[in-house]
């Protein structure tokens, strides 16, 4: 049975976009974890399965496409970070679990690594839309 609210009685959440360095930490997370699960170039079919546009583009598969080109990019991007840097990222993400750095501090070095990481993606031409 549904019941009639007044419209000032809903309440209702406003969508507050995420943080450009979150959003691309994120993505590359799930990047690195699914990294041998690559589908080879292999796509779906659009006009024949899936939610489709209706002209065969899955909306779907063309965000997880995104999500990969920015995860690739920030991944370069943090290639190209100096290695005590590169490794904060990893730890400060738990991607990697142990610091083998004991002569610098592991929090200091992650929120430096994190604003050279953002000068980098500012500059990068797949990410720099996001910030």
């Amino acid at each position: 049975m549904l019941l009639r609210v007044k419209k000032q009685d809903v309440q209702v959440d406003s969508w507050v976009r995420p943080e450009p360095l979150d959003y691309c930490l994120a993505v590359w997370k799930d990047w690195m974890a699914s990294t041998g699960q690559r589908n080879l170039g292999a796509r779906i079919m659009g006009g024949l399965v899936g939610e489709t546009d209706g002209h065969g583009q899955d909306l779907h598969e063309a965000q997880h496409s995104h999500d990969m080109q920015v995860a690739a990019a920030t991944d370069a991007m943090i290639d190209s970070l100096d290695r005590i840097h590169v490794w904060a990222i990893y730890a400060s993400c738990r991607i990697a679990t142990a610091w083998r750095f004991p002569n610098a501090d592991l929090v200091t070095t992650a929120a430096d690594a994190r604003d050279q990481l953002v000068i980098k993606l500012k500059k990068n031409e797949c990410t720099r839309n996001l910030f």
